[in-house]
């Protein structure tokens, strides 16, 4: 299952670069796609260990996001969970999932 932090809750919506702040995440495992709220995204703190967990619960095993903060790496890196870095700012999400080959 692979997650991308998302803007809003629909395909034609750019990434969110921020990991732990977007108000949305997109999963998708090629088969499925769906979208989960971020529950914490306007807590003030210990978010991004939060955030992590959230994703471990849907059985995430790779995030696409633009900015990953030392706390949210190095959760990730507990979990094991990948996390692919894009540099480019308005991205659209179903761009991202044709390029992975999960387009929709």
């Amino acid at each position: 299952m692979i997650a991308i932090s998302a803007t809003d809750k629909k395909l034609t919506a750019s990434m969110d670069i921020r990991f732990g702040r977007c108000p949305y995440f997109l999963l998708s495992d090629g088969n499925t796609t769906r979208f989960i709220a971020n529950p914490y995204y306007e807590e003030e703190e210990n978010v991004a260990p939060r955030v992590v967990d959230l994703l471990k619960k849907e059985n995430v095993s790779k995030i696409i996001t633009g900015e990953i903060g030392p706390k949210a790496k190095a959760r990730l890196d507990e979990k094991q969970i990948q996390i692919i870095m894009l540099s480019e700012d308005k991205v659209s999400l179903q761009y991202i999932l044709k390029k992975i080959q999960f387009a929709q």
